[in-house]
C-alpha cells in the first residue's frame, strides 16, 4: 500500500503516531505493509519540531521508496517568502536548522527545489500539494511579482468561480479534470494543502461530491482509536481525494485536533483517509 501524508507542519508528535500506526502489526495485518510514501507537501513551518521532521523524514526515506512533492510553506521558507501563521516559537525553531537539515529538500540545476508534481500512470495518480493546474496556462502576463502564488504548491480548490488572491489561484474540479485527463485517461488527483479532507468523482453525469456520503467508521488499532472513509474507486471514473492535515501541532486552539493521513491500496480499489484521535 501506498501511505499518504500530507501538511506535517513540523509537527514531531504526530510524525510519529502516523508511523507507529501504520507500521503496528494489527494496521498492517488488515490493510497491508507500507510499500512507499507520497508525501504532498508541507513538511515545514507552524509546528516548532522542523529539525527531528526532517531528520525522520530522511530516515524514512531510507526505509521506504519516497515520493516529495514541494508544500508552499516549504518554498516560503526555502524561497525566504514570508507566510502567516507560524508562532514566534516556531520561527524561532526554524532559524535553528541548518543546510544539512535542509538536505531532505533536493535542489534542481536551476537553483528550484523539488518537484510540483508526481505522475503513477500505472496506478492513475497525479500528486500535487495544492492543485494540478498548468501555471502557464493561468498566470497572466502582467504577474512578475506575484507568478510564484499560480504555481501548484500554492493552488487550491475551489467551490466557486475560479479567482486569485494572496493566498494562490483557487480552482474549480472540473478545470482540474481537464487538465489531469491530458496525462491520464482517469486521473486519481491526491492533494492537500487545505487541511480538509475531500473527495470528488467526475463520471459521466458530471462531477459529485462524494465524502460526505462516506460512511465514517471508527475501530481501535494497536492502542489507537481510528476513524476512516473508505473511498471505492470505480473503473472509468476519475477522483480529487484531499488528505487532511497531518501536524496539527500549530494549530491547536482551531478546530484542528489529530492527525489524518491516507492509504492507496496496491490494486488502486479503495482509497482510505484516516484520522487519529487523542
Amino acid at each position: 500500500m501506498d501511505l499518504i501524508i500530507s501538511d506535517i507542519h513540523a509537527d514531531i508528535a504526530a510524525l510519529n503516531t502516523i508511523i507507529d500506526l501504520t507500521t503496528s502489526l494489527d494496521f498492517k495485518n488488515k490493510y497491508g505493509k507500507i510499500s512507499r510514501i507520497i508525501n504532498l507537501g508541507d513538511v515545514l513551518e507552524r509546528g516548532t519540531h522542523p529539525k527531528q521532521v526532517l531528520e525522520e523524514m530522511m530516515a524514512l526515506s531510507k526505509d521506504y521508496p519516497m515520493i516529495s512533492v514541494m508544500g508552499n510553506h516549504d518554498e516560503a521558507f526555502l524561497y525566504g517568502r514570508k507566510v502567516s501563521g507560524s508562532s514566534l516559537e516556531s520561527i524561532s525553531m526554524h532559524d535553528f536548522l541548518t543546510d544539512k537539515d535542509l538536505d531532505f529538500f533536493k535542489k534542481n540545476q536551476n537553483d528550484t527545489y523539488g518537484q510540483q508534481e508526481f505522475l503513477d500512470k500505472k496506478k492513475g495518480l497525479v500528486c500535487v500539494h495544492g492543485g494540478p493546474l498548468d501555471p502557464k496556462k493561468i498566470t497572466p502576463k502582467d504577474a512578475a511579482e506575484s507568478s510564484w502564488l499560480y504555481q501548484k504548491s500554492w493552488q487550491r480548490l475551489s467551490e466557486e468561480e475560479e479567482f486569485f488572491d494572496y493566498y494562490g489561484y483557487h480552482y474549480k474540479a472540473s478545470s482540474a479534470f481537464t487538465e489531469t485527463k491530458t496525462k491520464i485517461e482517469n486521473p486519481i488527483i491526491l492533494c492537500g494543502h487545505q487541511h480538509i479532507e475531500a473527495a470528488l468523482t467526475q463520471n459521466k453525469d458530471g462531477i459529485q461530491e462524494i465524502l460526505s456520503k462516506t460512511k465514517l467508521q471508527t475501530e481501535k488499532l494497536s492502542n489507537f482509536m481510528i476513524e476512516k472513509k473508505e473511498i471505492l474507486i470505480e473503473s472509468g471514473n476519475s477522483y480529487l481525494i484531499r488528505v487532511g492535515l497531518g501536524g496539527p501541532e500549530g494549530y491547536y486552539g482551531t478546530g484542528e485536533d489529530k492527525p489524518h493521513f491516507g492509504i492507496v491500496q496496491d490494486d488502486t480499489k479503495k482509497i482510505i483517509l484516516f484520522g487519529i484521535n487523542s
